[in-house]
């Protein structure tokens, strides 16, 4: 499983933070659609909690379960024919757009893909977001936002939370967007992650 995750290194990056705080703030039940989950746990332990999972990534999905529903599929042109009670963006929303996990070069990726998450919510569904967070960048791999452009990029939905870490020699403590604001990121994993708690206001 490790050779499949990350190589068989032990690699320490924000899901070291990021699954916990998804596991505080989820709805205790509904139909859950994780978004850019190829190398991710979180659908899994969804599933084995009891929750309909659906995900979706340009590549495949090892795992299996009765209750998780994998579609190999891109994501602006995907068509899921029903609405989630939570979607979930678990540092993915960065990659969107720039070709480099299978997904298409798009421009305004970001804003395209907001828009038609924003549509597969239930009126009230929940969205949660996590992103690298400081000096904003783009790179080969990955966008840094700030506070300013997460406002922009969300400002359809309800911000019921939010919650910032930095990663200090490996070690992860709470922050804030101040705190962050001269923090840079050059690389993965980022030095800090912003995670939102977002309700749809449709």
């Amino acid at each position: 499983f490790r050779n499949w995750m990350c190589g068989g290194e032990v690699f320490v990056n924000e899901r070291i933070v990021e699954y916990p705080q998804v596991f505080r703030w989820i709805k205790p039940h509904g139909a859950v659609l994780d978004i850019g989950c190829a190398k991710s746990r979180l659908p899994y332990h969804l599933a084995s909690w009891g929750y309909e999972v659906h995900g979706i990534d340009a590549r495949p999905y090892r795992l299996t379960h009765p209750s998780l529903h994998f579609h190999q599929a891109d994501l602006f042109t995907w068509q899921p024919g029903r609405t989630f009670d939570v979607v979930l963006l678990i540092s993915t929303l960065e990659h969107f757009g720039l070709g480099r996990y299978g997904d298409q070069v798009l421009s305004e990726a970001e804003c395209k893909a907001v828009e038609r998450i924003g549509d597969w919510l239930t009126p009230g569904g929940q969205l949660i977001v996590t992103v690298p967070f400081g000096v904003p960048a783009v790179t080969a791999r990955h966008r840094i936002y700030n506070r300013d452009r997460l406002a922009q990029l969300f400002a359809d939905f309800e911000w019921m939370d939010e919650k910032y870490y930095r990663r200090q020699n490996d070690t992860w403590r709470p922050s804030t967007a101040a705190e962050l604001k001269t923090v840079a990121s050059p690389d993965i994993p980022p030095n800090g992650v912003a995670m939102l708690n977002l309700r749809s206001a449709g």
